[in-house]
């Protein structure tokens, strides 16, 4: 397998590698659609391509537009075929960059939530994507907001022995 780096990558693969290394809590957990890592994705892109954040998303401003879907769902496969992503089973539960047997929250859509099998990859696409300026602040409040609700988890009794 090659050793892929960001440049190597389309602006939206950039995009989802590094959402999925952000540490998203499961959206039901969270108590909102905008911890979806599709929606983060489609507000990402945006602001990275145009600076609008809505660019991508539907009119409610949450869901996301079907054309972007299409365009996620051909980024995965792209992903998947390049060997750094992977497809999780439907029903498995979704946590950040992959998943974890014990969190029973969130069961997901496997196109839209892939497990990370490039971990450093990630990383670097989620750092590239936090110097651009238009993106920095949106993302860094949903790494703040995700933080919170892990530690809301961890306290009511998530990843206990």
């Amino acid at each position: 397998m090659p050793a892929y780096q960001p440049e190597d990558l389309s602006p939206l693969e950039v995009a989802l590698l590094g959402v999925l290394s952000v540490g998203l809590p499961p959206s039901r957990a969270a108590g909102s659609d905008t911890f979806r890592v599709d929606h983060v994705t489609a507000v990402v892109h945006g602001l990275a391509s145009s600076g609008e954040r809505s660019t991508h998303l539907a009119p409610d401003g949450v869901k996301v537009a079907p054309a972007f879907r299409a365009e996620l769902r051909s980024a995965i496969e792209s992903l998947s075929g390049k060997g750094l992503v992977a497809a999780q089973a439907a029903g498995e539960p979704a946590a950040a960059g992959g998943f974890e047997a014990g969190l029973q929250i969130d069961l997901v859509d496997p196109d839209e939530h892939p497990a990370v099998l490039d971990r450093y990859l990630a990383q670097l696409c989620m750092e590239q994507l936090f110097n651009i300026p238009a993106v920095y602040p949106y993302l860094m409040d949903r790494y703040a907001a995700s933080g919170e609700v892990w530690r809301q988890l961890r306290e009511d009794g998530y990843a206990r022995d």
